[in-house]
């Protein structure tokens, strides 16, 4: 895990390069919005796959949150070295690396963890494991964002080493047995956004992705139907 950034500073001369930063997310990231009981504290987010940066766009575009603290960690090198995302300060700290090499005293740090449309690139056992650290390593107050398809969604990578294919699909099913504390969906896509407090490490067994990619999005949303999963578009229900 390389620092680029630290405290708003850029470490090194920003690396040239004739990709382009990548990695959208269709995330209802605005859920982010919802996940405190007061959004004029000071809070820490840290973004995990920040992609182009529109978590910490989105974040420091809100007048009640712009005081917010956001770092993020990517392993495409292109993005952490994007002088256009540099250049607008959104990030605190940034870092080029894996979600796996989060050390746990870093993790627990934060009041906001943002896994946005990032889980679907990881193996199934990888995907188990990151799940599982992140509950474990989060402070008890602390909030846990994860975005997803809710099927296998066909995606390949367009550029080296950008990190794009899906190489899993998350059944509903398993997202609700987590016991999310809210969720929404993105309807065009049938990408949903759960929030999860520290008890779903209670649950983390539950977590059952599958690399099967035969299931794809009208299995997935027979599953949601079956298990009376209310899907609304730009609906934000509260579970508990």
């Amino acid at each position: 895990m390389q620092q680029i950034v630290d405290h708003y500073q850029v470490k090194a001369p920003i690396q040239s390069s004739t990709l382009v930063p990548m990695g959208g997310s269709a995330s209802p990231k605005r859920m982010v919005f919802h996940m405190l009981p007061d959004n004029t504290a000071p809070v820490s987010v840290l973004d995990i796959g920040f992609g182009t940066g529109s978590l910490g766009e989105l974040i420091k575009g809100n007048p009640e949150t712009r005081h917010w603290s956001v770092d993020g960690i990517d392993g495409f090198v292109v993005n952490c070295h994007n002088a256009e995302l540099l250049e607008h300060k959104y990030y605190r700290n940034i870092w080029h690396g894996l979600a796996q090499e989060l050390p746990s005293d870093l993790i627990a740090r934060y009041d906001i963890i943002c896994l946005l449309d990032v889980i679907e690139h990881l193996t199934a056992d990888t995907a188990r494991w990151l799940l599982r650290t992140l509950l474990t390593a989060m402070g008890p107050q602390a909030r846990l964002f994860i975005s997803t398809p809710l099927w296998f969604m066909p995606q390949d990578p367009s550029q080296e080493g950008d990190l794009e294919a899906h190489q899993i699909g998350i059944p509903v099913s398993s997202m609700m047995a987590l016991v999310p504390k809210m969720y929404a969906v993105t309807a065009s896509s049938f990408v949903a956004g759960f929030v999860y407090e520290k008890n779903s490490l209670n649950f983390v067994e539950f977590f059952q992705p599958t690399a099967d990619r035969s299931f794809d999005r009208a299995r997935g949303e027979e599953m949601a139907r079956a298990i009376g999963f209310r899907h609304d578009p730009g609906v934000l229900y509260r579970v508990s």
